[in-house]
């Protein structure tokens, strides 16, 4: 796979994503990532994450979406 292919298909967690998820103190594993729908991933690509209220729903839609597919909360990041 090139990084283009893993780019369109969101295959690989792209580093705003990651950025995203360390502004809520949040930690999505590979797997996670990979269960989720291309639909939903890019929505967590594109959601904004800016104001405390973002920063708020954008942890709300990655615990709903990662519980789906897990059955379990979101892992919180260390000193969360």
């Amino acid at each position: 796979m090139t990084r283009d292919e893993a780019d369109t298909n969101l295959e690989l967690m792209p580093r705003a994503v990651r950025d995203k998820l360390d502004r809520v103190r949040l930690k999505v594993h590979l797997k996670e990532w990979q269960a989720l729908s291309l639909a939903e991933r890019a929505r967590l690509r594109d959601l904004p994450c800016s104001t405390e209220a973002e920063l708020q729903a954008y942890a709300v839609e990655v615990d709903a979406l990662v519980r789906r597919v897990t059955g379990k909360p979101t892992e919180k990041l260390h000193g969360a």
